[in-house]
């Protein structure tokens, strides 16, 4: 439901009034939590009437607020695999599905979606940022832990002093201690979130560090405390979220690095090569 939601505000942001366009705010902030407020609550905090709401839920195609708070209440536990092989086993009953096909069209669907609202101004001021750091820290938990593993693994054959956090000694305070204003935190933020990366990011902002965020359309807290907001859409076809286009736009983002380095990363490249020829550890 707040894909959906979030999709609609976009698709119409350009028509809204003044009114509509802070309930469009507020709604984003909250996106993450909405059935935990009431229409007259958002309101409030928009700084406009009750009525102003309804009619705001109306044009995005809803009957009232109420009926968002109960797909919200119906979404709480999406993400979590164990209620989603509820529905995997209710569609297994049907013979006409094909998964595979479904899954497909899922994947190609996410990178569509992903790629049509990615901002080229946006990945040259990420890579910018990756140029010009003393040091790239990416961090990520759990399923976010393998888009960092691959953007660390893309990185490192770029330029020195990329540091994947945390590190094989799960000592998150030391990896991050030295940190500061010369620095890029990359952090990837999918859902189910993982509530340390809010203190890394916050620890970040205290240092005057950029940050970088990856995440899913449906983030607010840390976009809002980061320089960088890259949203990659993350719907799944059965019980997993799916990462394809995550990957796919890590490798668009060190891709364009590459070339923004030029002979840099040529040069690098070209004694990276030069060790695999002398370890002999690759065939050929």
């Amino acid at each position: 439901m707040t894909s959906t939601l979030h999709d609609r505000i976009l698709e119409l942001q350009d028509q809204f009034t003044e009114s509509e366009r802070r309930l469009a705010q507020v709604t984003l902030e909250c996106i993450g939590n909405l059935a935990a407020y009431t229409g007259a609550e958002l309101a409030q905090r928009a700084g406009v009437s009750k009525a102003s709401a309804g009619r705001f839920f109306r044009r995005l195609g809803y009957e009232n607020f109420n009926e968002v708070r109960a797909l919200a209440r119906d979404e709480a536990d999406r993400g979590s695999p164990l209620h989603e092989l509820a529905q995997v086993d209710g569609a297994a009953a049907n013979p006409a599905a094909n998964p595979a096909a479904h899954h497909l069209a899922t994947d190609l669907q996410n990178l569509s979606k992903t790629f049509e609202r990615l901002d080229p101004a946006d990945v040259r001021r990420v890579c910018a940022l990756l140029k010009s750091a003393r040091t790239v820290y990416i961090a990520g938990f759990r399923n976010g832990r393998v888009v960092a593993q691959y953007a660390w693994a893309l990185l490192t054959q770029l330029r020195g002093g990329v540091a994947l956090v945390p590190g094989a000694g799960l000592n998150l305070a030391e990896d991050l201690a030295d940190l500061g204003a010369r620095d890029v935190l990359l952090v990837m933020d999918f859902r189910r979130r993982v509530s340390l990366l809010r203190p890394m990011v916050e620890h970040a902002n205290r240092v005057n560090a950029k940050v970088v965020i990856l995440t899913d359309p449906t983030a607010t807290e840390l976009p809002a405390r980061s320089d960088v907001v890259l949203r990659c859409v993350n719907r799944g076809a059965a019980l997993f979220d799916s990462y394809v286009a995550a990957i796919s736009v890590v490798n668009h983002l060190c891709s364009t690095f590459a070339l923004a380095l030029g002979d840099t990363a040529r040069e690098r490249l070209e004694g990276i090569e030069a060790l695999h020829e002398q370890y002999g550890d690759l065939h050929r």
